[in-house]
């Protein structure tokens, strides 16, 4: 019970607009059309790992790029120029890689003419409901009793985005960093998260699971698995869920921000 007061009252100190402009989510805050949002948010996370200074340098460096709308930049095929380019972008990502991700995103939305990224995912998802007569979670046995989460969504991002270097290649790893995009397009309390999306709600998210966030579970004793994979992340999601019932990943700001503040 002291835990979960704790976990309750961390969530509420960093679920508030000052997180914002130390996080990736503070660019796609600078955008008020949907393909913009969707794109900053997805190339902002596809970013996020590794340092976080090192995270937000980078992500400035490109979204100067885009102007004011990353949605013509990517229309407009504004990143040709690096193709076959290898030179380092971010870590082990090369600016090659960077151009293989915004070519999926032409695909979406200019060629097979998507109106949001969230469309193109459901597409995905009901056209998999029809090949295989069931759920994404049911093609992975391994999660077939659990169906209430946002495991589809992050399964036909994996399938639309397969090639691209960075986007997993399946669902059992822990998919922190999808599973943060589905966090940040989904919630929608007003506070730091953009609520963009309406096909999935907030109490079916699975918080995004990073070493900071795996640390402090294993010390809260939240949970007691030695991986931070999906199935971790679904184990803390559930005991959040005792908390926080219909807004589980609203504790991934009490996870995550005293997890980065008190290393």
């Amino acid at each position: 019970m002291e835990n979960n007061k704790l976990i309750e009252q961390y969530a509420h100190t960093y679920n508030v607009k000052e997180f914002i402009q130390s996080d990736p989510i503070q660019f796609p805050h600078r955008y008020s059309e949907k393909k913009d949002i969707e794109i900053s948010a997805f190339i902002s996370a596809w970013i996020a790992y590794g340092n976080r200074k090192a995270i937000l340098k980078t992500l400035e460096i490109l979204h100067d790029e885009y102007k004011t709308s990353p949605y013509e930049f990517i229309k407009n095929r504004e990143f040709n120029k690096y193709k076959d380019n290898n030179k380092s972008l971010y870590r082990f990502y090369k600016y090659s890689d960077y151009f293989n991700l915004c070519e999926k995103l032409y695909q979406i939305y200019v060629i097979e003419g998507f109106e949001s990224l969230e469309d193109k995912i459901f597409s995905e998802i009901n056209k998999n409901f029809s090949e295989k007569n069931g759920t994404f979670s049911e093609k992975n046995n391994y999660f077939s009793e659990k169906k209430t989460y946002n495991l589809d969504i992050i399964q036909a991002i994996v399938d639309i985005f397969l090639d691209v270097e960075g986007i997993p290649i399946n669902t059992k790893s822990a998919c922190k960093r999808l599973c943060m995009l589905c966090r940040w397009l989904v919630r929608n309390d007003g506070i730091v998260d953009l609520g963009l999306w309406d096909k999935c709600e907030p109490k079916d998210l699975i918080i995004p699971v990073d070493t900071h966030v795996h640390r402090i579970a294993l010390d809260l004793g939240i949970t007691s698995r030695k991986q931070a994979d999906m199935q971790t992340a679904i184990e803390i999601t559930d005991y959040l869920k005792t908390i926080f019932p219909n807004d589980p990943s609203i504790g991934d700001f009490a996870l995550f921000g005293f997890g980065v503040n008190n290393k």
